[in-house]
């Protein structure tokens, strides 16, 4: 199982729970701002979450020492003052949900421009075209709302890690139970006894080779399902660059678990 900075065996079968602590005020670059706190049963990771509704909530690990969060929350400073201006500084508005053109979002590690147009005919379709994710909209609809486009990236993620573990799969000669792709709030991927694979769509909006060693990291665990010496040797012998890697998702699973909002 991979979820960024924590590596370690979790039981599968234990349900997500989540409890609500309260709502708590801090100060962060001379600014007052309120969050929710909530803690998990089973995130490995502090998970930040800001929506126009809601604002600031944060989700703890169940073992998390609530008074080592303050300091977590100034060094996010920069990131949560700048993402609470660009989702609740404006008026919510019927349209707010709908991406408007010249908006982007990351696509395998790209920074793709959404572009819409209407194509006069009743269906509506999506379709990538160089650094750019075209949208033709059917007769009925105005614009593309969130959840459709996060819709389509689902199923973008959904083809491409099927094909991508089919192809690593094959050689490194490892077979496999099921693919299932998921919306995992503090894991990349997992694997578990029964050689069932998990990843996080989200992974579609990493670079490539991110997403390989996801896909490489839960493949050896068909193999050793530890993460001792041994284990990331056989990673390191299909992904030699691991490290890269891993440190990468480090440093931008806050961005890449954010609310799609436009």
């Amino acid at each position: 199982m991979y979820n960024g900075r924590h590596m370690e065996r979790t039981n599968n079968k234990v349900a997500t729970q989540l409890i609500v602590m309260g709502k708590y005020n801090t100060t962060l670059g001379n600014r007052k701002i309120s969050y929710l706190l909530k803690r998990s049963t089973t995130a490995k990771l502090i998970w930040l979450n800001i929506k126009r509704q809601t604002g600031l909530t944060v989700t703890i690990p169940q073992n998390y020492k609530v008074r080592y969060l303050q300091e977590y929350l100034e060094l996010n400073t920069e990131w949560i003052l700048r993402n609470l201006d660009k989702y609740c500084s404006e008026p919510a508005e019927p349209s707010a949900k709908d991406v408007r053109p010249a908006h982007t979002i990351s696509y395998l590690g790209k920074n793709m421009k959404v572009m819409q147009k209407h194509n006069g005919s009743r269906l509506t379709n999506v379709k990538l075209q160089q650094n750019k994710i075209i949208i033709s909209l059917g007769l009925a609809k105005q614009n593309l709302s969130c959840s459709e486009l996060e819709h389509w990236l689902k199923a973008q993620a959904t083809k491409l890690i099927k094909e991508k573990v089919k192809y690593f799969s094959g050689l490194m000669s490892l077979e496999y139970n099921r693919v299932v792709i998921r919306d995992q709030k503090s894991r990349w991927g997992s694997c578990s006894c029964r050689k069932n694979l998990n990843f996080n769509w989200r992974l579609i909006m990493a670079p490539e080779p991110v997403l390989d060693y996801v896909i490489i990291h839960e493949l050896c665990h068909l193999k050793d399902m530890s993460h001792s010496k041994s284990f990331w040797s056989i990673v390191e012998e299909y992904c030699p660059k691991w490290h890269e890697y891993r440190d990468w998702l480090d440093n931008h699973y806050i961005e890449l678990n954010a609310q799609l909002q436009f």
